[in-house]
């Protein structure tokens, strides 16, 4: 079995373009997908068929997870937040009219709720991570 790791970031985009939005620093998480491209850097570890559903299942909620939070602190700001989902734009400008009393206040809010989910999200996915990069030392150290 092949694994690939990801990285999830945050979209910069619009956050760049809000002056008011302060997004907080660190969050970027890794997980470990089960690929068939081989590739030089992609460790590939032995793993029964139980482990391999285990660790897709538990990367998918992670990613899951990772995603509905980034969806809601968009939403919060005001903001669309599902690729290919057309927003009311009247709906849009109307929440976003509501963010100017306080909206540092609630921005921070909204982010502290977020990292908040997203942190209980790594620490779920933990166990599986470390259960994956000590498959992966192992195998390493078995080929030098």
């Amino acid at each position: 079995m092949i694994l690939s790791a990801l990285t999830f970031s945050l979209t910069p985009k619009p956050w760049d373009t809000m002056s008011w939005v302060e997004v907080p620093d660190g969050l970027e998480f890794v997980r470990y997908e089960i690929t068939t491209i081989p590739a030089p850097r992609r460790p590939e570890v032995e793993a029964t068929p139980d482990e391999e559903h285990r660790w897709t299942l538990a990367a998918h909620d992670f990613e899951k997870e990772l995603l509905d939070a980034q969806s809601d602190v968009r939403w919060e700001h005001g903001m669309r937040t599902k690729p290919r989902f057309m927003a009311d734009t009247a709906t849009v400008r109307l929440w976003r009219y509501s963010w100017f009393p306080n909206r540092r206040a609630r921005s921070r809010r909204s982010w502290e709720r977020c990292v908040a989910r997203m942190r209980a999200a790594e620490e779920r996915y933990r166990p599986v991570r470390e259960e994956i990069e000590a498959r992966v030392a192992a195998t390493k150290a078995r080929e030098n």
